[in-house]
């Protein structure tokens, strides 16, 4: 077997999506802005509801990496005092959602009695977790 690289490894595909996806709540702020309620934009009110064990200063770090990477746009309309902040996802980010399908169809099939709460494959069927907590 041939020893893999350091500086190869950094350009590897597969590294790369993992540095950016591989961050703590990443997948799951990813997942919430995919939910059919999600279709145009999220105030961050509404992300943090939905993942509300998620500290602000988390939240924001996360919400400010997605969007350096160019995989959502925050959109800041000063006509309102407070101004209104919102986000969404870009086409990048969208690219997102088979890989975000895949990991669940991949959840549901290995991940036994814990995976139970899902209600199916797609987002749309996503409420299990909120369900099985309230």
């Amino acid at each position: 077997m041939v020893k893999r690289v350091k500086s190869a490894v950094e350009v590897c595909p597969v590294y790369i999506a993992s540095r950016i996806l591989g961050k703590k709540w990443t997948i799951l702020i990813l997942q919430t802005l995919m939910r059919p309620r999600s279709a145009d934009e999220m105030r961050f009110s509404s992300i943090h509801s939905d993942l509300d064990w998620i500290s602000p200063k988390v939240l924001t770090e996360r919400l400010r990496e997605l969007e350096q990477e160019g995989i959502l746009d925050r959109h800041v309309d000063a006509t309102n005092i407070p101004p209104k902040v919102t986000y969404n996802l870009t086409r990048k980010g969208n690219d997102l959602r088979g890989v975000l399908e895949m990991m669940q169809r991949w959840g549901l099939k290995y991940g036994g009695s814990h995976a139970e709460v899902c209600l199916g494959p797609g987002f749309e069927n996503c409420k299990g977790c909120q369900e099985s907590n309230q």
